[in-house]
């Protein structure tokens, strides 16, 4: 039951980094890392560079992307006199996006490609997916991220060369500087139960005991419920009287209104970006949802709210803030790429065959057969591979790719020395690696329309030699773990 530890691992991070930002925590830990490492711009693009790379070997890097948009948006106000909106809104976009990619190669759960990758061994029962989980994959990923973080670092502090360095106007005062233990104790407690419990699931591989879970299942659906409740239900203030239900009706409310406040914060933020005017209809939408919801709270607690953006001071993580701070035009452009991938993928396609045979990944599939077919040996294969992979991510995401590639290397594994698994994971990992173009991955194109002024030139070039970098390291890691997996 894999699959059903790594949801709730996903769900539960998300939750995990929303409670960091609800307690300032990412504010302090940038006020921190300027206090003692220095307080100029290249400081602060470091800052978020390990930041975005911490929290995504733990979260998905697509989660953290969504959580640190909103903390760039606020650091640019603290710049004192940026030389060019267009340069620094990149050297963020470069800062965050290469963090949380970089991040989300280091683990099962930094990257909801990598649990997809564990789906498909699962399925085509490759030797030695068992051994898989999220305390194996960080003891293989970990190192390998840092490398790559590390020459992060250096292309984006090369291209910030020219930037001033001033001292900026943060308000890092000695108690900003000072990290709250309590938020940062109770995220490291959960990393440490969520690895030491994966520890047990790879070590020991328990068998089922009830229902077809084993006791490590069970425990992880107990700890999911329970911190859902201590998140969501749970009253902050014990005395407010009718604390818990109020808390539940919060919770169902904008649940159940999220697709009308979907609707309304699309048509706002496409007003913002492309300056089309659409007041009325987002203006109608939330009249109509705050309408909703005082009848709704006045029938059975006698009391109004004031306002849709009113955070739940009753609760540990207020819904209705986590919602309203996504950033819907970034899923609007997911939603363009992927209607526009899926066009593409399916024109020509034969429905009377089961597989996907449409113009597009014929042409792909029948291309990289042609390259990788002469090359037998591991050391041309693997690496050839790897950048087809790459490089093929930046226009087709990286999604599309591994499932394109997948049943392919699978099938390709028997003509060379690689096992089926090495491969699998290792295109999966490249393609995963993609840092030139916003539709390569989710977290790309959230950054790219959540950050405003990002030259696609320069992050063009910049994510060209990151790709390159990427696809040697991981060639030499599964050159070197071939004989182990």
């Amino acid at each position: 039951m894999n699959l059903l530890q790594n949801a709730i691992i996903l769900t539960t991070g998300f939750l995990l980094s929303q409670i960091l930002i609800a307690s300032k925590t990412h504010y302090r830990l940038i006020a921190f890392i300027l206090r003692h490492f220095g307080s100029g711009f290249r400081a602060l693009l470091t800052s978020v560079l390990l930041i975005a790379y911490i929290l995504s070997i733990f979260l998905s890097n697509t989660v953290v992307v969504l959580s640190l948009i909103p903390v760039i948006k606020r650091l640019v106000d603290f710049l004192p006199e940026p030389a060019s909106k267009k340069e620094v809104g990149t050297l963020f976009y470069l800062a965050l996006t290469f963090g949380a990619t970089t991040g989300g190669l280091a683990s099962l759960t930094g990257n909801p490609l990598n649990v997809f990758a564990l789906s498909l061994a699962e399925f085509n029962k490759l030797e030695g997916y068992g051994n898989l989980n999220f305390f194996s994959w960080l003891m293989i990923g970990l190192p390998t991220s840092m490398v790559l973080v590390a020459a992060a670092r250096w292309i984006i502090l090369y291209i910030a060369r020219n930037c001033s360095d001033s001292v900026l106007a943060y308000p890092g005062s000695g108690k900003t500087a000072l990290l709250p233990h309590r938020p940062l104790l109770f995220f490291a407690a959960n990393i440490c139960f969520i690895t030491a419990m994966t520890g047990v699931q790879f070590f020991l591989k328990p068998k089922p005991v009830l229902l077809g879970f084993s006791y490590v299942d069970l425990v992880f659906l107990l700890y999911g419920a329970a911190f859902l409740f201590f998140t969501f239900i749970l009253p902050r203030k014990k005395r407010i009287p009718g604390g818990i239900r109020k808390n539940a009706l919060f919770l169902l409310f904008y649940l159940a209104a999220f697709p009308v406040i979907l609707v309304s914060r699309i048509c706002r933020e496409t007003e913002t970006h492309l300056h089309i005017p659409m007041v009325r209809i987002y203006g109608f939408l939330d009249s109509l949802l705050l309408k909703s919801l005082n009848t709704l709270w006045f029938f059975f607690f006698c009391e109004t709210i004031d306002s849709l953006e009113r955070p739940n001071f009753n609760a540990i993580l207020s819904i209705n803030r986590i919602i309203l701070d996504i950033p819907y035009f970034g899923l609007l452009l997911i939603a363009v790429f992927s209607s526009l991938l899926y066009l593409a993928v399916t024109t020509g396609d034969n429905p009377a065959t089961p597989d996907s045979d449409g113009y597009l990944i014929t042409w792909i599939t029948l291309l990289i057969v042609r390259i990788l077919e002469p090359l037998s040996s591991p050391l041309l294969f693997l690496p050839a591979l790897n950048l087809a992979a790459a490089f093929s991510s930046e226009l087709l995401s990286n999604t599309a790719i591994v499932i394109i590639l997948a049943p392919l290397v699978i099938s390709m594994s028997q003509h060379t020395s690689l096992g089926a698994l090495t491969l699998l994971l290792s295109v999966t990992i490249a393609a995963s690696a993609a840092f030139m173009t916003p539709m390569a991955s989710p977290a790309n194109t959230l950054a790219f329309g959540g950050i405003d002024h990002v030259s696609l030139k320069t992050v063009i070039k910049a994510g060209l030699i990151m790709n390159l970098v990427s696809a040697l390291l991981i060639t030499s890691l599964f050159l070197a773990l071939s004989s182990v997996l």
